[in-house]
């Protein structure tokens, strides 16, 4: 009986925190909906991201972010994205960087624009370069993770006040919450990967489609890859991440429904196909000397 007893308990225990977890995240959406009409963030995957981390905060301190600083947040993930842009050529905006960091600035989070480009800096040294081996994919695989995972811990350290130490390239932060984030972003850098597949070919950046000299072979590859992203067995399930589960299932959906688009278009639609990476000029390092967009991006946070 008492083991009956204990069981029902734990059950209705779940259901009030799954039911408070997702009460929370609604309130989350709510505040968040003005940004999706506001300056900033310039995109509506980040005013989503802006939610994700006003949720986990309030779940995690029993607290609300500030209006404050969830422009500040918004103008953090901003300055994230143009300093990827940068690095990447990708139309870099010298203004853009400097707005967004004196905003930074202003809200006290310029010391963590910093680190992010200190440890930014740091991983596109060794970026590897597209196509070749057949196990040159599992290393842009950690190469695109390392990057996100920066991204995150960054927003981390801003929001939640928790430094995010290195340790053998990994956080030793550890939260379920965000890391069903990660999976949430990877499974759209997937997405992104697969819309952006053309431009990343042709300037020589790695990426999931880019990883092999066979687009076929990065697809299929890209699909298991996928799969387990989505797949979250292995983390506990409480309550507390309810919401987050139930958001990855979505993002995982949409991005298996993009791969098998972007893989039907490339096999019947497109006609010339886009030229094999065998051709596609290697990737200098970053170093300071061999790349443009790293100088620019010193120069302009000078």
């Amino acid at each position: 009986m008492d083991l009956h007893a204990n069981r029902e308990l734990e059950v209705r225990n779940g259901r009030r925190g799954r039911l408070s977890s997702l009460l929370i995240s609604v309130v989350s959406v709510l505040r968040s909906l003005p940004l999706f009409i506001a300056a900033r963030p310039r995109t509506p995957l980040r005013v989503l991201c802006v939610m994700a981390f006003d949720a986990l905060y309030a779940l995690r301190t029993s607290k609300r972010l500030s209006k404050s600083s969830l422009r500040a947040l918004a103008a953090l993930l901003d300055f994230g994205a143009c300093a990827n842009a940068a690095f990447d050529n990708k139309g870099f905006c010298r203004n853009e960087f400097r707005a967004t960091r004196k905003l930074l600035r202003e809200a006290g989070w310029n010391s963590s624009a910093i680190e992010y480009l200190r440890r930014l800096r740091k991983l596109e040294r060794s970026r590897p370069s597209p196509g070749g081996v057949p196990w040159q994919f599992h290393t842009v695989q950690l190469y695109r993770e390392a990057v996100v995972r920066v991204s995150l811990e960054t927003l981390v350290a801003a929001v939640i006040g928790r430094p995010c130490r290195e340790e053998g390239g990994r956080s030793t932060y550890r939260d379920q919450g965000l890391e069903l984030l990660f999976r949430m972003v990877m499974q759209c850098q997937i997405i992104d990967d697969v819309v952006d597949y053309s431009k990343d070919a042709s300037a020589g950046l790695p990426s999931f489609l880019t990883a092999s000299d066979s687009l076929s072979l990065a697809f299929e590859l890209t699909r298991q890859v996928t799969l387990e992203y989505a797949d979250d067995r292995d983390l506990a399930r409480t309550g507390d991440v309810f919401p987050f589960r139930v958001a990855l299932a979505g993002v995982s959906t949409c991005a298996k429904l993009v791969l098998l688009l972007g893989r039907w278009r490339r096999r019947y639609c497109l006609a010339p196909r886009v030229p094999e990476l065998v051709d596609t000029p290697r990737l200098p390092a970053v170093d300071g000397s061999s790349r443009r967009s790293a100088p620019a991006v010193r120069q302009a946070a000078m």
